[in-house]
């Protein structure tokens, strides 16, 4: 069973640092562009969602397909069920090949 998701607060010179600390949810790699020139391989639902909510185009933000990966994989990070794993892949591939990524 995968570990759910913990905050450890780490103290250091008097300050508190707040890490999250997530598991992993892999996936058969996914290579896509970023730019023309940078091309990325995305392994991880975390990976996944990050890239869709953080380096996504913005021409193609906000595109049916790109809302529809943010949630898949906002809910497999939720459950970890490896269908759930599966469905954010596919969600975020297809969201990738209508943005002209993949």
């Amino acid at each position: 069973m995968l570990l759910s998701v913990f905050r450890a607060i780490l103290y250091r010179f008097s300050s508190v640092v707040l890490i999250s600390v997530m598991p992993r949810l892999w996936f058969e790699p996914v290579d896509i562009w970023i730019s023309d020139s940078t091309r990325r391989t995305v392994t991880s639902v975390e990976e996944a969602a990050r890239v869709l909510m953080e380096e996504w185009p913005g021409t193609a933000a906000g595109t049916p397909s790109h809302m529809t990966a943010q949630r898949t994989c906002l809910a497999a990070l939720q459950s970890e069920r490896p269908k759930a794993i599966l469905a954010a892949r596919a969600a975020f591939l297809k969201a990738a090949e209508e943005a002209g990524m993949g």
